[in-house]
């Protein structure tokens, strides 16, 4: 990195002061205030969060209520199959009844 000596600092600085003076302001629509202003308050207001996929949480909410039920369902079941005897639950779990059961032939 080149050191800069006074005088060729002050010539940064000066060129860098009337850049900033010089430069104009951007033009801007009348209703660029008011836009930017409904943009915050529905930001805010957390209307603006999933604008993508409206409807989302909910969705998400009812799934996972519904995977709620299911595994009280499932645990439910387990536990009042667990009073059976052994045999009869591993025959369950492995869908082999017809070998525990044997049909009359």
């Amino acid at each position: 990195m080149t050191r800069l000596n006074d005088e060729n600092l002050k010539k940064v600085e000066r060129a860098l002061t009337e850049a900033h003076r010089s430069r104009q302001e951007p033009s801007l629509g009348a209703d660029w205030a008011l836009r930017v202003m409904r943009d915050i308050r529905r930001e805010s207001s957390g209307h603006g969060q999933s604008m993508m996929f409206p409807g989302l949480d909910r969705l998400v909410w009812r799934t996972a209520a519904v995977a709620a039920v299911l595994a009280l369902v499932f645990t439910g079941s387990v536990l009042l199959y667990t009073n059976r005897d052994a045999v009869e639950l591993t025959a369950l779990l492995s869908n082999e009844a017809d070998m525990v059961v044997p049909f009359g032939e």
